[in-house]
Parts: structure tokens; sequence; C-alpha cells
């Protein structure tokens, strides 16, 4: 079925055009605009016979040039010199395709900021006194990751 938005109207350059490519005969325009053109060819017929002419003595001596055959061995060796369509890679299963690559900068950054507000913060309260301190150094190391608290305490003093 075709589309009547594509039949309805054709402009006189686009028939132009269909005839440059198609030649003269509106059964050779492709279907979907093929009935349209042939409707505005007959209706303004001296807009485009110079084109027509033109097509038709193109068609004709293209009729005149003998068809070539190719022969087997030639159409085979051909198509296996043809370059070959790459396989599809196989597809990455892994995290990085799914994130973005400023990613891991941006966790490392606030790793680091969340480190160093931490340690900023805890300053102020350790100055009150020793005891805040000790408090303050404790949470820091086990932040940290570092082992028993106590040793470090005691090689502090």
């Amino acid at each position: 079925m075709k589309d009547p938005r594509m039949t309805s109207t054709l402009s006189d350059e686009r028939i132009l055009d269909l005839i440059e490519a198609y030649g003269a005969d509106p059964a050779a325009f492709p279907e979907a605009v093929s009935d349209a053109a042939a409707r505005r060819m007959a209706e303004a017929p001296g807009l485009f016979a110079k084109a027509l002419d033109d097509a038709r003595r193109l068609d004709q001596f293209l009729d005149l040039v003998p068809e070539t055959e190719v022969s087997a061995s030639l159409r085979d060796s051909l198509l296996a010199s043809a370059p070959k369509p790459k396989r599809a890679a196989r597809p990455e299963i892994r995290l990085r395709r799914f994130l973005p690559g400023w990613l891991p900068a941006g966790a490392v950054a606030s790793l680091v900021m969340g480190i160093m507000i931490g340690v900023n913060v805890s300053l102020p309260s350790s100055v009150a006194s020793a005891q805040t301190t000790d408090d303050a150094d404790a949470v820091m190391y086990a932040a940290l990751g570092f082992g028993d608290l106590d040793l470090m305490s005691e090689a502090a003093e």
C-alpha cells in the first residue's frame, strides 16, 4: 500500500530529478512517487518536455550498448577478493564499560577530601583536652586501618 503523503504532491524540481535519475518512463520511478509524477507530467507536458526528450535520447543510446556477460570464474574471483566484514567484537563485561573514566578519580578525590576534613575537624576539639586528642587520634587511626591504637599512643608518649 502506498503512503498517501508521498503520492499526493511532488514538486516540479523533484520530478525533474526523478527523470534525470530514472529516465523518461515513470514506471521506472520509485513506486511511492511514480503515479503522482505521471499525473503531474500529464498536467504540464511542456514543463517536462526537454527533460523527457533528453532522457529518451539517453535511454535509446543505452539500449544500443550490448550487455556484457561476466564469466562465473571472474565473478567468483571478485567476490573472493572483496573485503570481508569484520566479525563483531565480543562485548566486554568489564566494570569500566559501564562507568565513566572520571569516576575512579572522583572517588579517590572524595576519599582524600573526607580524610582531610575529618582530620581538620578533629584538631580543634583536640586542643580542648588531652583525652579528646587521644579519641580523635583513635578515630583517625582506626579509619586509616592501622592496627592497635594503644601501641601507637604509648610510643608517642
